[in-house]
């Protein structure tokens, strides 16, 4: 039979007692039992048993846990239970609940709980507390410092506390000891307003090494009974080994967060990878379309070239046709004049048919020159100085109907320079940009001069540094933040296309090295580009490493 079965059996024998005794008192004076005596009897009866339920109730509860449920505790096989059942929990969250648990169903203890040590914090704080209630002030959170005194207590005493039996101290026999005594008087009351506070009638401390990990908190037992010697034992020891256990159950669940979090990463790791492996997949696709958009932009750009070009070639080819036209002419009619004609007397009409044939093979030279198509991506070693003096002439085609010829172009550049690496094409490219541009700044100015130098940079001696340099009009700031945008012109509409710089850009880029600007209104422009200088030891290597396979041992 359980305590709360014979209780409640004990409160309605009692209720039918008060009933029946308080109907008995009440209808004894009556000779007749009437409705308002039944009423008085029940009312009566109902007053008395509310009065009396919870002084009987509690006077039970303490009767049958003394005499009727209390038992002869076996503490071996107590502790035995408690091993056995601790070292099987891994998760401290759950070893807590069990070691609260066992406490107050295996000893009968009203509440208990766990003050637990936070390095981080360098605190105690209350968890797992059964018994208190939900409503319980302290299930809002407890903590106690690390220097608190019942901790202090507990640390250096290492033993239980139990509330009311704190250590007695001698009797004063001096002032100095009557100050010590005073002070651990005071230390003894805090020490059990503290127990007080945590409603505690025990703390039973728990080491780990030297150190004070954990305090078991415990409330009185449900018997009213005080706390034995025997049992203050097995609650020490039991203590010690929980601390052990919550120990061992702390690098578990540490090991497991640390799985966990490792998984998590990995899991980040491969969407990364993953998110890495498409971003390349789609810059690739990117990189192949910009490639084909830029080889179309350069074949659009070389079509505006040769529109321009028509008309100047046009030009420059009909005068010298003319001109032979006409020597042919005077070279029949003289013929027709005298059949017996000598060679000599024609001679120099020849030579003049010569020389306009010489200058119309130059034109078709210069033309076929930019028509033709270099391998593409083809680099190869390159005199800065030829390449700027075969780019001039496809200028000058360029600027023809310009009016622009008058203007001096200068190269500045050392004989000892070394040769650049790079695409004849598109470095001609570039230049015929630069130079139509600066003719273009220059078209209001009497005096128009060009001026090309170039050097090596020392700070990084694989690089040729280029200035190419006009006495135009200069740029404003705004104007040279946008000149290299696709689309951007200050020619105006029809005159620019606004992709003449930004394929410079492109290509210089192409070729490894940039190009910036340097302008100011009304004193003209600077363009600095840097290319790579042409290394032979290094040509030759990667060439013959491409020729000569690499082992699997390397």
């Amino acid at each position: 039979m359980s305590q709360s079965v014979f209780i409640f059996i004990v409160l309605v024998s009692f209720g039918f007692f008060v009933f029946t005794s308080v109907s008995f008192l009440i209808a004894r004076p009556f000779p007749v039992e009437t409705d308002a005596v039944r009423l008085w009897s029940v009312f009566l009866s109902a007053f008395v048993f509310v009065l009396l339920e919870n002084p009987i109730r509690k006077f039970f509860s303490r009767l049958t846990a003394r005499r009727l449920f209390r038992e002869n505790v076996d503490y071996q096989k107590l502790l035995e239970d408690a091993s056995s059942g601790i070292s099987k929990i891994k998760s401290l969250h759950h070893l807590f609940r069990l070691i609260v648990h066992f406490l107050t169903l295996r000893l009968h203890i009203r509440h208990a709980a766990i003050l637990v040590y936070h390095e981080e914090d360098k605190c105690y704080r209350l968890i797992h507390l059964r018994g208190y209630g939900k409503e319980h002030r302290l299930h809002g959170g407890f903590t106690l410092a690390a220097g608190d005194l019942l901790i202090h207590y507990l640390a250096s005493r290492r033993t239980p506390v139990v509330s009311g039996r704190l250590k007695n101290y001698p009797i004063v026999r001096s002032i100095r000891n009557w100050k010590k005594y005073r002070s651990e008087q005071m230390d003894i009351q805090s020490i059990q307003s503290r127990m007080k506070e945590l409603e505690a009638a025990c703390c039973i401390p728990s080491f780990l090494g030297r150190d004070l990990k954990h305090v078991l908190v415990l409330g009185a037992k449900r018997d009213g009974a005080p706390y034995a010697d025997q049992e203050l034992r097995v609650l020490y020891t039991l203590a010690q080994e929980s601390a052990i256990a919550i120990e061992n159950a702390r690098l578990y669940d540490q090991a497991v967060e640390r799985a966990k979090e490792l998984g998590r990463v990995n899991r980040e790791l491969n969407e990364a990878q993953n998110q890495l492996y498409r971003a390349l997949a789609e810059t690739e696709v990117a990189n192949k379309r910009l490639r084909d958009t830029n080889a179309q932009l350069i074949h659009e750009q070389k079509m505006a070239t040769l529109g321009r070009l028509a008309s100047s070639v046009g030009h420059e080819v009909n005068n010298p046709l003319t001109v032979l036209s006409m020597n042919v002419s005077r070279a029949i009619l003289k013929y027709r004049r005298d059949p017996d004609l000598k060679v000599t007397e024609v001679l120099d009409i020849f030579q003049k048919m010569e020389q306009n044939i010489s200058r119309i093979k130059a034109v078709v030279n210069t033309l076929t020159g930019l028509l033709k198509k270099s391998e593409h991506g083809k680099f190869e070693p390159l005199s800065l100085k030829l390449v700027l003096e075969e780019t001039l002439p496809l200028v000058q085609f360029q600027t023809y109907l310009d009016n622009l010829t008058d203007t001096e172009v200068e190269f500045a550049i050392p004989g000892d320079l070394p040769l650049i690496h790079g695409d004849l094409e598109r470095l001609q490219e570039v230049f015929l940009n630069l130079f139509i541009n600066a003719y273009h700044a220059m078209a209001k100015q009497r005096n128009r001069k060009i001026t090309v130098t170039a050097r090596i940079d020392f700070s990084r001696s694989a690089m040729i540094v280029i200035e190419f340099s006009d006495n135009g009009v200069g740029m404003s700031d705004e104007v040279m933040k946008k000149i290299f945008s696709y689309g951007f012109t200050t020619k105006g509409a029809g005159k620019g296309s606004g992709m003449g710089l930004y394929m410079c850009r492109y290509i210089i880029e192409l070729h490894g090295g940039e190009i910036k600007v340097r302008s100011k209104l009304g004193e003209g422009t600077t363009f600095l580009i840097t290319l790579p200088a042409y290394q032979e030891k290094k040509s030759m290597l990667s060439s013959h490493e491409k020729s000569v396979p690499i082992s699997q041992e390397d």
